[in-house]
């Protein structure tokens, strides 16, 4: 939510006014949405709080994300926290929680580059496999 200033005259005095930007109850609301230019040098996820992927996360060079880094988190909203200093987190299903998280985006591209080799590599077994004109396969298979 974002801020806006008014100004009312009243008998010759201005009186300035914050207030919050006004958003319909009727009106799409995107509850986990983060602004990713608030960390420009991350990649930001949620990671859910179940079976062992917090763990695997924090293996992996994630860390927790808090409520302090982002204006205006939790104002009022029952489904965030409310400290200014707790991490910030979501109740995404009755027995889950999921917490916002970020990884160095050099750590995130090196990651992606080895999902993409990989991906490569079991494709080009596919087509040798698939190719390979035994008993049971015939035609031509290919990728784009």
């Amino acid at each position: 939510m974002s801020n806006t200033t008014t100004v009312k005259q009243t008998r010759g005095r201005s009186q300035r006014t914050e207030r919050t930007t006004r958003i319909p109850m009727s009106g799409s609301r995107k509850r986990m949405h983060v602004d990713p230019e608030l960390f420009p040098d991350f990649h930001i996820a949620w990671i859910n709080d179940s079976k062992d992927l917090l763990y695997r996360a924090k293996r992996a060079g994630y860390e927790h994300v808090f409520s302090n880094e982002i204006p205006g988190w939790g104002f009022g909203d029952p489904d965030a926290g409310s400290s200014t200093d707790s991490m910030v987190s979501m109740k995404v299903s009755a027995n889950t929680v999921a917490y916002l998280m970020k990884l160095p985006i050099e750590l995130w591209e090196e990651d992606q580059q080895t999902k993409r080799e990989e991906n490569e590599a079991r494709t080009s077994s596919m087509k040798r496999e698939l190719n390979s004109g035994k008993e049971g396969t015939y035609g031509k298979v290919e990728f784009s």
